[in-house]
């Protein structure tokens, strides 16, 4: 079989795979819609504080991941102070870390984006159930405000284990008693377990200090949480519930609404083993709010109940923060197949073949009109910077670094150029590919030397309206979701590359070099 039949046959089956596997895949869809409950939210914390000295710290807890929620994006807001790289606590606590590097008024935003939903559809790693000697001792001593060696525990202790029914849980005997047995109080009252119960009144955060205590006297390993509520009419409520450990995992307790081995789906724990969500050092001041907002359904959101290794194969159970980037990355291949076209049927040659296609998706989430300028810029001032280093006659390699540190140092005061005259939002806007700059300019120099200046600017062109086209190509929002949805159509894009392989008529800029053979003179030369 030659190579033209089995192309055919190649296209053939590709296309055929592509039908196959989209069908089925269509047939799944029912089962991907979000539940009519699912809800997405954006919680927003503004932190102001003032620092007497500079190496202020704080440390902020953000929500968990639970089969019931899920962060999809996090955005941090930070002028003036530093981020800090934190050590994985040994309760797990999800952080951010910052520091003042100057003492004065400070501030500073965190936005988490989340995705609720009433059923257990995430798959989380649950908290780690193995202690070390050191972190089970930590979770059964005192503590201020939870004095779990005290007489009056001790007493309260053996009061409900000599009333413990037979059968009954001991954990579930002290959530009881705390829910129960402690009458609210209508004024603010010490929130410590001794005075809560001696009074037998209580505040809501006594009621888990309690519950801490009595476990941790009983030898239980406990630790406090500090929460949030997405309450049903949209508003936010912190709260404080209790961790017990039981077995070989850890339980939910919240003696204050009654919840005992698990919380609804709409309290999120944001601190384990603490009652606040932002720890300071350093710090006086200290001011934060924390807002909720509804926020619409993304689309591509997928929140099926994934079960097995068949759930690889759907990309949209990913999170969230992946759909965008997913998106854009699996359109690279049609940029491709707009590059190959352009060069094999069109005639518009380039400088490398995916050139066009990196430079287009360096502007995606950029600036392209003053991206565009830089890249100009970069490259005039990269070519006259090269032609310097052609008397020296370097190796290939060490010439390509000199020249990539030139485009490095260039674009990096293109940025501050840009925000000096405050032309550009962020540096992101003239985040160029910088290995593909200096592989063009290295390309240009080289061309311009051999077949000329004229050959080399039209290759630039053609990189530059080829690229545009792959841009434009890169920004199809919609093209790139159901590209997600549906990877196996790329399928259909291989197949149109093998054609486009096999293709061996005249490009089109051609047709104008052989226009006369296509028209010839009957009368012939005069």
């Amino acid at each position: 079989m030659n190579a033209r039949k089995a192309s055919v046959w190649v296209v053939g089956l590709l296309l055929a795979a592509g039908v196959v596997c989209v069908g089925l895949r269509w047939q799944r869809l029912p089962a991907q819609d979000l539940h009519h409950a699912d809800t997405f939210w954006r919680l927003t914390y503004n932190v102001e504080f003032h620092s007497e000295k500079p190496g202020a710290r704080l440390r902020v807890a953000i929500p968990f991941d639970t089969p019931h929620s899920r962060a999809f994006r996090q955005d941090l807001f930070y002028p003036g102070l530093r981020t800090e790289r934190l050590r994985a606590a040994p309760t797990e606590s999800r952080e951010v870390g910052l520091q003042a590097p100057q003492p004065g008024d400070q501030a500073f935003t965190v936005r988490v984006d989340l995705h609720l939903t009433p059923e257990k559809r995430f798959r989380v790693r649950e908290p780690n159930a193995t202690l070390t000697a050191e972190q089970r001792a930590a979770l059964l001593r005192s503590e201020p405000g939870i004095q779990a060696d005290d007489p009056v525990v001790g007493e309260t202790l053996q009061v409900l284990r000599k009333n413990l029914p037979l059968g009954s849980n001991l954990v579930n005997v002290f959530h009881d008693f705390c829910h129960r047995e402690l009458a609210p109080s209508e004024t603010d009252l010490p929130e410590d377990v001794v005075t809560t119960l001696r009074q037998k009144r209580v505040t809501p955060l006594g009621r888990a200090r309690t519950l801490v205590a009595l476990c941790r006297a009983a030898k239980i390993p406990a630790r406090m949480v500090a929460g949030l509520e997405i309450r049903r009419d949209a508003t936010l409520g912190r709260h404080t519930w209790v961790e017990v450990l039981v077995g070989n995992r850890w339980e939910s307790f919240d003696p204050d609404n009654g919840y005992a081995h698990e919380l609804p789906h709409n309290f999120l724990a944001t601190r384990r083993d603490g009652e606040a969500i932002v720890r300071a050092t350093g710090v006086d001041q200290l001011h934060e709010t924390i807002t909720l907002l509804h926020l619409p359904t993304p689309v591509s959101t997928a929140s099926a109940k994934h079960n097995g290794l068949l759930a690889v194969l759907d990309l949209t159970r990913l999170p969230l923060e992946m759909h965008e980037v997913l998106s854009l990355v699996l359109l690279l291949p049609i940029g491709a197949l707009v590059t190959a076209l352009f060069r094999t049927v069109i005639g518009i040659s380039t400088f490398g073949t995916f050139t066009p296609t990196l430079l287009a998706m360096s502007f995606i989430f950029a600036d392209w009109h003053t991206g565009l300028i830089v890249f100009v810029v970069v490259v005039a001032l990269g070519l006259v910077s090269r032609s310097l280093l052609e008397g020296l006659k370097l190796l290939m390699v060490p010439r390509l670094s000199v020249v990539l540190t030139y485009v490095v140092l260039m674009i990096v005061f293109a940025i501050s150029l840009l925000e000096y005259f405050q032309l550009t939002p962020s540096a992101q806007a003239v985040l160029l590919p910088m290995v593909i700059v200096t592989m063009t300019i290295e390309r240009f120099y080289i061309t311009s030397e051999e077949d000329g200046t004229r050959a080399a600017a039209r290759l630039l062109g053609g990189t530059l309206v080829v690229g545009f086209c792959c841009y434009l190509v890169l920004r199809w929002a919609s093209a790139g979701e159901l590209l997600l949805r549906f990877p196996e159509l790329h399928l259909f894009t291989i197949a149109a590359l093998v054609l486009t392989g096999r293709y061996t008529g005249y490009r089109l800029t051609e047709l104008r070099r052989f226009r006369d053979l296509a028209n010839p003179n009957p009368q012939g030369p005069a």
